[in-house]
């Protein structure tokens, strides 16, 4: 009651001044009444009386200036004290600023990317009408949407203004001194009035572009433009060489237009002559669609299963137990990286609450430790407003101070944190900075502890006595209550670091395991390049065959090399799903089609890459062109296929016309990335179906980062146009499928440590104000006959009961919140007493550490100088 009557005190001074206008206005009336009294007229009377009141008011108005200079003059004194005595507490200053700098610092950088991410519009026009139309499967899952199933839903569907395809294709620039590898996005006529963006300049592709006898043009991205052609504006309407073929620029895209995906550097018109509008097994199609205003999301959904069902009648080989769906872009977009993020964001929440428990607890030391001090200023006069005033100065000024650390602090390690990740595996990275939202989340955080701490400052200066505070002489502790408010924030900063120690145990066991996972081929001292061929110089499979030759024996010549080998797609990269099905085209058991990724391979790849060799055999020399067409499975692919009977002699097929003999079993390959099942593999001989691209792999007797240039060097000499891009190790490929579980664990590790630091900040304060207060006792019983080890047992088993009870408590919450760990860590239960009590563990030796230290400084107490000082 005496802090609410010291709170209402603080706003009496605005009631007066209100009083005293209300008053002032008494006073005209009446003086103009006195003046109409003596015959004027009421206007006259009225003017007289304001030039009466004017010197009045004149010296009223003085007053308020004066009594406002002085308040100011007051509040600078204030301001000014409040800085000298935090100049003369440098430790409790630093501990706060440090405090507030690292619990505010990682919260706005965390926010940051989960403001970019998850509560960002995209960058689209009405972004909320975008979807994507994804193909799905009861067993097989999500999947892209064949091409003439998307002729089907844009021909029938009521529900989308416009849907629009891609497809990604490799692409090279030639006619300059080294030739370049982009990304193309082939793309249907309604691609770019689907996402509502114009070029920034030049035009977008319009529909006489797609005719078949169109010439060629092309819409360069940004940063290609940036990047390739050094940001010339007049390369609009020049012509630039792409795959050896002439294509028109027709325009230029902003810098802030990136497909969903994030990797066309350019885009095409997609031409019928590159696609079969007939293709219905194979859905590798990425399609895009604009809903109606009026038309919901489930509506749209209600649509396309209706079309999927009337496909599924009408082809049943091709949909049978497969529908259609559209969902949100945006949430595709983030699904993956959601949970994580949310998790991340309570991570940070905990982190806030142990900093704030921290600020709060050290607050309620110094106060403490001031008691003396604050009651001798009652005693001589100042008024208790004034000491509050005074006290959330400080607070305010170490909030400021620690806000303004924390938020440069996220400025320096959000472009860190984004540079550290592999290009192209956040989404939406570039939206990632500290803006003005986060300044004001940051501010507003450091502003909501200052209150809080000024809160605490005042209930507690409500209780102080000033009598009997300097009876106690300097044995006063303050109180039960506030020993219960600072013993009970230590307790729970300790159970909050146990919680985040838990979770970073969990997530460093599920990396240790999905670092041991068998990616299914021998990564170690394998090399990989990518090569992609002119379509117009290399247009037959004779042509690339040749070159693909000449590379394997000149690559295999270079010294360090054990095996080399093509394949068509690069595993843990990219791939092509193909619907393949037992039997032969046309037979019944064509209605089971399996999606499997399907490669083109030369001799020796299996070698190359360490794939084991299950079944069957491998290719041989004598598969060549003339040769029936022999595929090889993996072993998913086979039990897909023919469930547990041996496949080798049997024949699968992809349509009418594409049945092929399989030849033999390998092993399988992780090659959607460490976290997730092998899929489904087919592969065929590359002499009997020759790509245009494909990625070389070089095992290596020598490290094979110092053959990189070796074989660069070898392929450029066999033809200098054609690009060799993506070098890369195989363990470094395959290391980036984990970079969001190594992601999440390095941000838990750092919540978990600064956690570990600030419990121990908090714990050692509260212990070494409790020895400080209790010198006179162990004085004492030191002169009684205990001894030092006898001093440091009774401190550090009061620390121990203290971080009991915050093992306790920590251990129940970890224990409750491990279901929010779920699709975050694999191959580890979410229960795991290890990873509990290791966290435990960790704790305890840092708690014994902060105990120890105010014990020792007990246990060296001198018996005489602590009576002395009583």
């Amino acid at each position: 009651m005496k802090f609410l009557r010291l709170l209402r005190s603080l706003f009496r001074k605005e009631r007066l001044d209100a009083d005293m206008t209300e008053e002032m206005r008494l006073h005209l009336d009446m003086q103009a009444a006195r003046y109409r009294a003596e015959g004027l007229g009421a206007s006259e009377a009225r003017h007289a009386a304001e030039r009466a009141f004017g010197n009045v008011a004149s010296l009223q108005q003085q007053a308020r200036e004066g009594r406002a200079g002085a308040k100011l003059e007051s509040l600078w004194l204030d301001v000014v004290l409040a800085g000298r005595s935090l100049r003369h507490s440098l430790g409790f200053a630093a501990a706060v600023v440090l405090s507030l700098a690292l619990g505010i610092g990682v919260a706005a950088a965390v926010f940051s990317v989960a403001r970019a991410l998850l509560f960002s519009q995209l960058r689209y026009r009405a972004a909320e009408q975008l979807v994507e139309i994804q193909s799905w499967h009861q067993e097989q899952g999500a999947s892209d949407v064949a091409p003439a199933t998307f002729g089907d839903v844009a021909a029938a569907n009521k529900s989308f203004q416009a849907v629009a395809a891609q497809y990604y294709f490799y692409v090279n620039l030639t006619g300059r001194p080294v030739p370049a590898l982009l990304n193309s996005a082939d793309v249907t006529a309604e691609f770019f009035p689907v996402f509502g963006v114009e070029p920034w300049r030049g035009r977008p592709l319009v529909p006489a572009d797609f005719r078949p006898d169109a010439p060629p043009v092309v819409v360069l991205g940004y940063a290609a433009w940036q990047g390739m052609f050094g940001g010339d504006e007049g390369i609009i309407g020049t012509q630039v060489r792409l795959d050896d073929v002439s294509h028109t620029v027709v325009g230029i895209m902003p810098a802030t237009f990136k497909d969903p995906a994030e990797t066309a550097q350019l885009w095409r018109p997609m031409l019928r002559a590159r696609d079969n509008l007939t293709e219905r097994g194979s859905r590798y199609w990425t399609m895009f669609g604009r809903r109606k205003a009026d038309v919901s999301l489930g509506q749209a959904n209600a649509e396309l299963a209706a079309i999927a069902e009337r496909l599924r009648h009408a082809y049943p080989q091709n949909y049978e137990n497969w529908t259609l769906r559209a969902t949100d872009l945006r949430e595709l977009i983030v699904a993956s990286h959601r949970r994580g993020l949310l998790v991340l964001l309570a991570a940070v929440g905990c982190l806030l609450a142990i900093m704030t428990s921290n600020v709060a607890a050290l607050s309620v030391l110094r106060i403490l430790a001031r008691r003396r001090e604050l009651a001798v200023r009652l005693a001589l006069g100042s008024s208790v407003g004034r000491i509050v005033r005074l006290l959330s100065l400080e607070s305010l000024l170490l909030t400021l101070a620690g806000g303004a650390a924390g938020v440069l602090l996220a400025a320096w390690g959000v472009p860190l944190l984004l540079a550290s990740l592999p290009a192209g595996w956040l989404p939406r990275a570039d939206e990632v900075a500290v803006n003005l939202p986060v300044l004001l989340a940051g501010l507003a955080l450091a502003l909501l502890c200052g209150l809080l701490t000024a809160a605490v400052s005042g209930v507690l200066l409500a209780r102080v006595q000033a009598n009997d505070v300097l009876k106690e002489g300097s044995r006063g502790a303050g109180g039960r209550a506030a020993g219960r408010l600072r013993t009970g924030l230590i307790v729970a900063e300790i159970g909050i670091a146990i919680i985040l120690l838990a979770g970073a145990g969990l997530l460093g066991r599920s990396i240790a395991g999905l670092v041991h996972r068998r990616p299914g081929l021998d990564a170690a001292r394998l090399l990989t390049v990518t090569i992609s061929q002119s379509g117009k110089r290399y247009d037959s499979p004779a042509k690339s065959w040749v070159y693909f030759s000449r590379a394997l024996g000149a690559v295999a010549a270079l010294p360090g090399v054990e095996a080399a080998g093509f394949t068509q797609t690069s595993p843990f990269r990219w791939g092509i799903p193909v619907g393949f099905a037992a039997g032969a085209a046309g037979a019944d058991d064509r209605t089971n089609v399996v999606q499997a990724f399907t490669d083109a391979v030369t001799l020796d790849y299996f070698r190359a890459a360490g794939i084991p060799l299950r079944r069957g055999r491998l290719f041989t020399a004598a598969d060549d062109p003339r040769a029936p067409a022999g595929v090889i499975l993996s072993e998913a692919a086979a039990r897909l296929l023919f469930g547990g009977a041996d496949p080798v002699g049997r024949s699968i097929s992809a349509g009418p016309g594409a049945v092929f003999t399989v030849i033999g079993v390998v092993g399988d390959v992780r090659r959607s990335g460490l976290l997730r099942e092998a899929p489904p593999q087919v592969y065929r001989a590359m002499a009997q179906r020759t790509p245009s691209y494909a990625t070389l792999m070089v095992r290596t007797t020598v490290p094979p980062e110092s053959l990189a240039k070796p074989v660069q060097a070898a392929l450029l000499q066999i033809d200098s146009e054609t690009p060799v891009t993506d070098v890369a190790t195989m363990d470094q490929v395959v290391n980036r499928s984990i970079a969001q579980p190594r992601l999440h664990l390095l941000l838990f590790g750092i919540f978990a440590g600064l956690a570990l630091l600030l419990s121990a900040v908090g714990l050692y304060g509260l212990v070494a104000y409790n020895v400080e207060q209790r010198r006179r006792e162990f004085g004492v019983r030191t002169a009684l006959g205990a001894t030092q080890a006898d001093i440091m047992r009774v401190v550090l088993a009061d620390c121990g009961k203290l971080f009991a009870a915050g093992a306790l408590l920590g251990g129940l919450g970890a224990l409750a919140g491990a279901q929010v760990m779920t699709g975050l860590v694999y191959d580890v239960p979410l229960y795991d007493p290890a990873v509990l009590l290791g966290g435990i563990a960790g704790l305890a030796a840092v708690a014994f550490l902060a105990c120890w230290l105010p014990a020792r400084r007990a246990a060296k107490v001198d018996p005489m100088v602590a009576l002395r000082a009583e």
